[in-house]
C-alpha cells in the first residue's frame, strides 16, 4: 500500500490540478493572471517614466520661455507655436524636411524591394551577399557620414579621385558645395544606409509567402509582372505599411548624417526640422522654441503614421462583401491578411524569343543585377578600409586619386596604442578611441541584457493576453513611443539628467537607451511567443511548474532564436546611437565611439584623417561581424515581425 500525503495523492506522482485550482493558485483577475500584469509592469513603468515624463516635460517647455542663466520659466501659452507660423526659417526647414523624407522613403522602398526580390532567388553565394547587404545598415550613421563626406569631399575626395583615375576629371564638382545638390546627396546617403532594413523586412515577407500562389498563377498563364502586382505586392502590404512608417520616422529624425556631412549647410540648404530644433535648443539656448519645433516634428510623425494606416492598413469588410480569410498573425496590429488580392489580368500572347536566347538574357541580366548590388553595398565599405590603410599625406593630395602610394598600419597604431606611435603626432581625440570602444561595449551589453530580460516577460504577456483591453492599449502605447523622434526627448533628458547628476555617466546612457529599445524588444518577443502553442503553457502548469519556472525551463528554449535576434537588434542600436550620447556626455569617461569619431572632424588637421578612418573601421567591426555571422537570426527576427516596432 502506497504512502499518501494529506490530500490522498501518492507521493512521487504528478499532481493534476483542475482549471479551478490553477485559477486560484495564479490569483487570476477575470481571465488574466496576476503574473501577466507583473510581467509587463516593469517595461510599462520604465517606458512611462523614461519616455512619458520627458515627453510631458518637453510639452511643458514648449509652453514657456526659459532663461538658462537665471533658470526662470515664463508661461507664454502657445506663443512659441504661434511664432513658428510666420517664421521663414521654420517654413523653409519644413519644406526641406518634406523633400528629404519623400526622397528617402521612396528611395528606400523601391531599392529595398528590388534588393529583397533579388536576394529571395536561389543562387551561389546568396548567404554571403545577404550578409554583405546588411553591412551599410549595421554601420553607425556617424561612420556612414564620415565615409560619404570624404567620398564627396571637393578636390581630394574619393569620388573626384575615381573620376581622375578614369580620365573623367572634368566631371568632378564641389559635390557638397551646391545647396540643392548637397540635400540630394545627403538623402541618397540616407537611402544607402536604410535600404538594407527595408530589404530585410520585405525578404522576410517574401519567404513567408506560400509558393502555391505563384504556381497557380503560372498555370493560368500569368507572367512575372502580372504576378508581381497581383500577388507579391498585396502579400507585402503589411510589410510596406511598417516600412513606410519606419522609413518616414527615420528620415524625419535624421540627425547623425547631417551633423557629420553638412551641419545644415551650405548656408541653410540642408537645415531640416530636426537640425533647426537642435540649433534652437542647444546653440541658441531657446529651449521653449526648440521644444515647440521638435513637438511639431513629433506631431508630423504621428499624422503620417495615421495616414499610412488609413492607406495601407487592413480594410474592414462591408455588408455583402466577400468574406476575408482569417489573418495569419492572430489579428494583432499590422497583421497580414491573405485576401483580398488583385485579380490576375488575362494572359496576353506575346512573341517569344527562342528558349536558349531568353534563358541566356535572363541569366545575364540577373548576374548584372547581383554585381550591381555587390558594388552598391560593398564598394563604399572597401573604400573606407582602404582609406584607413592609406598614409595621411595621400588622403589630401591633389589631383586626387584612389590609388595610394602605399599601405600602412600606422593609423590603427595611432588609435589603439597612442603611447607607442613613435614620432607621429597623436591628438587627444585619437587617444580617446580605446576607452570609447570599451564604453560602447559596456553600454551595449548592459542595455541588451536589461531589454532582453524585461522584454521577454512583457512579450509573453502581450502574446498570451493581447486581446485584453489593458494589454492591447499598452501595446499600442509602446508602439507610439517608437514613433517619437529622439530629438523631442533628448532636450528634457538633458535638463532632467543635469538635475539628477546623470550627465556624463554610463548609467545615464543605459537608462536613455532602454527607453527606446524596450518597446522594440517587447514587440519582437511578442511575435516569437505568438508562434508557441498555448498548450505548452498549460501542460507545464498542469505538471506543477510555476509561471517563472515555465518561462525559464519550457518556453525560453523554444524562443531562443527570438532572444538572440532581439539581443542583436538591441546591441546594434545601442552601439550605433549618437544623438543621446552626444548631448548627455562631455568627457571620455562615458563617451561612446560614435561621439569620439565625430570629434575628429573638429580637429581640422590633415594628419587626423587616417586615424579617423581607422577609428571608423574599428567602430563598424562589431556590426559587420554581427551581420555576417548572425544574418540568419536577423532574417528570422524580421520574419516574426521583429522590426515592426
Amino acid at each position: 500500500m502506497s504512502v499518501s500525503d494529506d490530500i490522498g495523492t501518492p507521493r512521487g506522482a504528478s499532481i493534476v490540478r483542475s482549471p479551478a485550482a490553477l485559477r486560484k493558485r495564479d490569483g487570476r483577475v477575470g481571465r488574466v493572471p496576476l503574473f501577466a500584469y507583473a510581467a509587463v509592469a516593469p517595461t510599462l513603468l520604465i517606458v512611462l517614466a523614461v519616455v512619458g515624463v520627458p515627453l510631458a516635460y518637453s510639452l511643458y517647455l514648449s509652453l514657456h520661455r526659459t532663461n538658462p542663466i537665471t533658470k526662470t520659466f515664463i508661461y507664454v501659452g502657445f506663443d512659441n507655436y504661434a511664432s513658428l507660423a510666420g517664421n521663414a526659417d521654420f517654413a523653409a526647414a519644413l519644406g526641406r524636411t518634406a523633400y528629404f523624407a519623400a526622397f528617402s522613403v521612396a528611395g528606400t522602398t523601391v531599392l529595398g524591394l528590388a534588393m529583397a526580390l533579388l536576394l529571395n532567388e536561389r543562387f551561389f553565394g546568396r548567404g554571403v551577399l545577404r550578409s554583405m547587404v546588411l553591412v551599410p545598415w549595421a554601420m553607425a550613421p556617424v561612420s556612414v557620414g564620415v565615409l560619404w563626406s570624404f567620398i564627396y569631399a571637393g578636390n581630394f575626395g574619393a569620388l573626384t579621385g575615381l573620376l581622375n583615375d578614369l580620365g573623367l576629371g572634368g566631371w568632378a564638382l564641389p559635390w557638397l558645395g551646391d545647396g540643392f545638390r548637397a540635400l540630394n546627396l545627403v538623402a541618397l546617403t540616407n537611402v544607402w544606409s536604410q535600404a538594407p532594413l527595408t530589404a530585410l523586412m520585405l525578404l522576410a515577407g517574401l519567404q513567408s509567402m506560400p509558393g502555391s500562389l505563384h504556381k497557380a498563377a503560372m498555370l493560368d498563364g500569368a507572367g512575372p509582372v502580372a504576378r508581381f502586382f497581383a500577388i507579391t505586392l498585396p502579400w507585402l502590404k503589411p510589410n510596406l505599411l511598417f516600412i513606410s512608417i519606419i522609413a518616414t520616422i527615420n528620415s524625419l529624425m535624421a540627425f547623425d548624417i547631417l551633423w557629420i556631412m553638412t551641419r545644415g549647410g551650405p548656408g541653410a540648404a540642408t537645415t531640416v526640422l530636426s537640425w533647426l530644433g537642435y540649433l534652437t535648443s542647444f546653440q541658441f539656448l531657446r529651449f521653449g522654441q526648440g521644444a515647440a519645433i521638435l513637438y511639431c516634428l513629433t506631431a508630423l510623425s504621428f499624422v503620417l503614421a495615421i495616414a499610412y494606416f488609413a492607406i495601407l492598413g487592413p480594410r474592414r469588410s462591408r455588408p455583402g462583401a466577400r468574406p476575408v480569410p482569417p489573418t495569419v498573425d492572430g489579428g494583432v496590429p499590422g497583421a497580414r491578411t491573405l485576401a483580398p488580392m488583385a485579380v490576375l489580368p488575362p494572359p496576353r500572347v506575346r512573341p517569344r524569343l527562342p528558349r536558349p536566347v531568353a534563358l541566356g538574357l535572363a541569366r545575364g541580366g540577373f548576374a548584372i543585377a547581383v554585381l550591381a548590388l555587390v558594388l552598391w553595398s560593398a564598394l563604399p565599405v572597401l573604400a573606407l578600409i582602404l582609406m584607413s590603410l592609406t598614409p595621411a599625406s595621400d588622403l589630401i593630395r591633389t589631383p586626387a586619386t584612389v590609388v595610394p602610394s602605399g599601405l600602412t598600419l600606422q593609423n590603427f597604431q595611432t588609435v589603439l596604442m597612442p603611447s607607442s606611435s613613435g614620432g607621429f603626432s597623436t591628438s587627444v581625440q585619437a587617444q580617446r578611441v580605446p576607452l570609447a570602444l570599451i564604453n560602447s561595449i559596456v553600454v551595449g551589453a548592459c542595455v541588451s541584457l536589461v531589454c532582453i530580460v524585461l522584454g521577454t516577460f512583457a512579450g509573453y504577456a502581450f502574446a498570451r493576453h493581447g486581446r485584453s483591453r489593458f494589454f492591447a492599449v499598452s501595446l499600442w502605447g509602446l508602439l507610439l513611443t517608437r514613433m517619437t523622434p529622439g530629438l523631442t526627448l533628448v532636450l528634457p533628458f538633458f535638463i532632467i539628467y543635469r538635475g539628477f547628476g546623470l550627465i556624463d555617466t554610463r548609467t545615464g546612457l543605459i537608462i536613455a537607451y532602454c527607453s527606446f529599445l524596450l518597446p522594440l524588444s517587447a514587440w519582437m518577443m511578442r511575435s516569437y511567443f505568438e508562434g508557441v502553442p498555448v498548450s505548452l503553457d498549460r501542460a507545464a502548469l498542469i505538471d506543477g511548474c510555476s509561471r517563472v519556472r515555465m518561462m525559464w525551463s519550457v518556453l525560453l528554449p523554444v524562443v531562443r532564436p527570438g532572444v538572440i535576434a532581439a539581443a542583436i537588434f538591441c546591441f546594434l542600436a545601442s552601439w550605433n546611437e549618437f544623438l543621446f550620447a552626444l548631448i548627455l556626455t562631455s568627457t571620455p569617461n562615458a563617451q561612446t565611439i560614435p561621439v569620439v569619431i565625430s570629434g575628429f572632424l573638429s580637429q581640422a588637421q590633415f594628419y587626423e584623417y587616417g586615424p579617423m578612418f581607422a577609428a571608423s573601421v574599428l567602430s563598424i567591426l562589431p556590426p559587420v561581424l554581427v551581420a555576417f555571422f548572425f544574418q540568419r537570426f536577423l532574417v528570422q527576427g524580421a520574419l516574426s515581425g521583429a522590426v515592426k516596432g
